[in-house]
């Protein structure tokens, strides 16, 4: 057996490039429908929270025509990009200096917790913008801080 026989060629959807995979997922996220509960749209006592049907005879759990459609596995998308930020990003909860330290700028991106106060967001966002790592909610923290007063001599 010659060398280039034995080897196996990689599969394709592991030569995508992450983008691809996000467009994707964008485009089978499209046409995902919005998965309720049984019968939450007439009741007001049953919330919407996904429930999986299990009556003998429910309309749903059957797919019957007309009736909201079942979580099933071909809705998912694929495993490379999975629980990513549309920008490819990882997204990460960061909740004090240390945590936004470990952060990679190539793979991650902060998300600060809703328990830190505007003072420590604005100084988490001064490094995070130091290390260059991406704040998905840091919506106008640098231009919103306030400018320290200039001592002037008279």
């Amino acid at each position: 057996m010659s060398e280039s026989g034995s080897k196996k060629s990689m599969p394709t959807e592991g030569k995508q490039d992450i983008t691809q995979l996000l467009e994707v997922r964008r485009k089978i996220k499209a046409r995902t429908p919005r998965f309720r509960r049984f019968e939450s749209w007439r009741y007001v006592r049953i919330h919407d929270n996904w429930r999986k049907p299990k009556g003998v005879d429910n309309h749903m759990r059957l797919s019957v025509k007309g009736w909201p459609h079942l979580v099933k596995i071909g809705y998912r998308v694929p495993k490379k990009v999975r629980y990513l930020h549309p920008s490819g990003l990882r997204d990460v909860l960061v909740h004090n200096m240390s945590e936004l330290e470990m952060l990679s700028p190539s793979k991650d991106a902060a998300r600060f917790a809703t328990g830190v106060g505007k003072r420590k967001r604005i100084e988490l966002a001064k490094r995070a913008k130091e290390l260059g790592i991406k704040v998905l909610n840091g919506k106008n923290l640098l231009t919103s801080a306030k400018p320290e007063p200039d001592k002037k001599s008279s």
